[in-house]
């Protein structure tokens, strides 16, 4: 038995497609894994910082991208007398690929566009829902003519499809019912997919300790930077105080100094010219006598 090791955290749909498909193959997988509001994918004994990862056979194979392992998995894995699960013929093969594709590019992305506000304490914008209508709408049309998305066989593509329905249902109890071939398809994946619905209960659960975790986390740093905006604001007042006080000052001893410099033409204690001049006067006036 090879040893695969697998980077993961159950919360991550892409890491639950690995874990589900993994299941399908029987495969033992050996579980690492990583606190990701501890940023342990960015530690340095992790160097690749994205989970899902596999490494296969002490370290001589590493893929990450979920769709890009379940491909791996299935060609290293599978069945040597069956490729149904990854066809060999270039057709099959392109309908499989556009289907995962259509699941990365389309449906995963229009749940976490209209998901991520709700996460952050907010409210999803209708017209984001409306794309996951739409989305949802085109895997309806691909399930309209075959038991699953690729065809009359399971693939790669039903695990990661399935697993991001599944989220779907799971954080926004999305209503099949306008999806007629989508919700019978989803209800087979329940049935048949080994180890699906234990899988999906503890990402439920371990997702539900994650936001709670997550939104403390959130609402402590909020705190924190009010505290800090506190700090600098009332700095800021402080040091305005401080400089309006020294203004003041300033302009109290100049005004001092004004009110003590003797004033141009005159020495202290000497009268005007104008007040000299009666006494000019008088003493010509004693000479005219004379």
């Amino acid at each position: 038995m090879p040893r695969l090791d697998l980077y993961y955290n159950i919360i991550s749909p892409p890491c639950r497609v690995v874990l589900l498909f993994a299941k399908w193959l029987k495969l033992e997988l050996n579980l690492i894994e990583l606190d990701v509001l501890k940023r342990d994918h960015y530690k340095p004994e992790f160097l690749k910082h994205y989970i899902p990862t596999l490494v296969d056979a002490d370290g001589d194979v590493v893929v990450w991208e979920s769709s890009a392992i379940l491909i791996y998995l299935a060609e290293r894995y599978g069945a040597a007398d069956d490729d149904t699960l990854y066809p060999k013929d270039i057709a099959l093969r392109a309908k499989v690929n556009q289907r995962l594709f259509y699941d990365i590019g389309t449906l995963m992305r229009s749940v976490t566009t209209y998901y991520h506000p709700i996460l952050m304490g907010g409210e999803g914008k209708l017209e984001d829902f409306k794309k996951v209508q739409d989305a949802v709408g085109v895997l309806d049309s691909f399930l309209s003519a075959s038991r699953w998305t690729a065809g009359d066989h399971i693939t790669v593509a039903d695990f990661a499809i399935a697993v991001t329905v599944a989220a779907l249902d799971g954080l926004l109890n999305f209503d099949f019912s306008l999806y007629p071939n989508v919700h019978r398809w989803y209800e087979q994946c329940k049935r048949e997919l080994v180890g699906y619905t234990d899988i999906t209960k503890e990402a439920a659960q371990r997702t539900q300790a994650f936001l709670e975790r997550f939104r403390a986390m959130r609402a402590a740093d909020q705190q924190q930077l009010c505290e800090q905006q506190r700090t600098v604001r009332q700095k800021q007042k402080e040091d305005g105080a401080d400089q309006q006080h020294q203004q003041q000052q300033q302009q109290q001893q100049q005004y001092t100094e004004l009110q003590t410099q003797p004033r141009p033409g005159r020495t202290r204690n000497t009268a005007p010219d104008y007040a000299r001049k009666p006494d000019e006067s008088a003493r010509m006036a004693t000479e005219d006598l004379d």
